[in-house]
């Protein structure tokens, strides 16, 4: 091919989420002497936390409706497939992948690529939803995870041949880090979409039993979502409140990260969401519970709560470990360096480059 490679890459929204967090460290990556990459949006405006973030990046960007309960992108986005010109149109979260699949395959686009991050139990729990995800696949030239546990529920629940799949585990861009403070603190970081699978009920257990153990002890929670008002209530039962900062969606965790001194990973079915990764790579020492083998694997570079163990078991672990400033120093040089050599999205980048060309040949 004697021109650059077009990409569509599409997405439901540019809010706050994982799957964007991944999606732009991948459009910071790519080669643009050899890809041409356009961003879609099925809803987006201005004011979308990475809508001004896609402009930095000197990536087009095509918002197909303005608002949610507004779906023009019904019509938009088959105007955007026809007049785009796409080699490739690579699909990421829900409404995305149900409909720009079938259609990019409906008008002609040489390669189909499903982007799968998504772990939230419904669409393979929900016969409906979980027959719309299968029929959507069908249209799909490969699909890739960021999770064996998604695999598995593909192909068990889906039917999706195991050929068709493609493990690829989320990257970080390359960033510049800031000096962390040196003096000793006692913040206690958490982050992600406020839904009930991430178990930020179990975050503020354990805040809970941590001010049980020393009432200096301070937490700050990043994101939004459905259960922010759940769980307002809850810190408000527990008594936890006053010493818990609520920050709300921020598209750059720069200043969260600076700011805490610990991260707490408490969530289920989800391996090693970007937020862990970010929180290691910047050389935060991390507790995460072990719930899965990728977990698991971490232990030693995170410090690995058992899920059989209580909120309180876990919070004298935490505690100890704040408690021992070079052993909480040593695990944040740890995680930094297992990211810097093996979680670095440029190379995952490269191959999922090297995906395109090969479909593109196929064809």
């Amino acid at each position: 091919m004697n021109r650059r490679i077009r990409v569509l890459h599409l997405i439901d929204n540019l809010d706050l989420g994982g799957a964007q967090t991944v999606l732009f460290g991948m459009l910071e990556c790519f080669d643009r002497s050899r890809f041409e990459v356009v961003l879609a949006s099925m809803h987006a405006h201005q004011g979308s936390i990475f809508f001004a973030r896609a402009l930095e990046l000197g990536v087009r960007v095509v918002p197909l409706s303005p608002r949610r309960w507004l779906p023009w992108y019904f019509a938009t986005l088959p105007w955007l497939l026809i007049g785009g010109r796409f080699d490739v149109v690579h699909c990421h979260l829900y409404v995305s992948n149900w409909l720009g699949k079938p259609l990019a395959r409906l008008f002609g686009v040489p390669a189909v690529v499903s982007h799968d991050h998504c772990y939230d139990r419904f669409r393979f729990e929900w016969p409906l939803i979980a027959a719309i995800d299968s029929f959507a696949n069908r249209f799909a030239d490969r699909i890739l995870v960021i999770a064996n546990s998604i695999r598995e529920e593909l192909v068990k629940v889906e039917g999706v041949p195991v050929e068709k799949i493609e493990l690829v585990l989320n990257g970080l861009p390359e960033r510049p880090l800031r000096r962390r403070r040196s003096k000793a603190r006692k913040t206690i970081g958490g982050a992600g979409r406020l839904v009930g699978w991430k178990r930020f009920d179990r975050f503020l257990r354990v805040a809970k039993h941590l001010l049980t153990l020393d009432p200096e002890y301070r937490f700050i929670l990043a994101g939004s979502g459905p259960d922010e008002e759940a769980l307002q209530g809850l810190a408000r039962e527990l008594g936890v409140t006053e010493n818990l900062l609520w920050l709300g969606a921020t598209p750059k965790m720069d200043d969260f990260f600076e700011s805490i001194d610990a991260f707490l990973l408490t969530s289920e079915f989800e391996d090693l969401p970007m937020v862990l990764l970010e929180a290691m790579y910047y050389g935060i020492p991390s507790a995460v519970v072990a719930l899965n083998e990728s977990r698991a694997h971490l232990a030693g570079d995170t410090l690995a709560l058992d899920p059989k163990e209580t909120e309180s078991a876990w919070a004298m672990t935490i505690h100890e470990l704040i408690q021992n400033p070079e052993q909480s120093r040593e695990l944040g040089d740890r995680g930094r360096a297992l990211m810097r050599n093996k979680y670095m999205v440029q190379d995952r980048v490269r191959r999922i480059e090297q995906i395109y060309i090969d479909l593109l040949n196929q064809g």
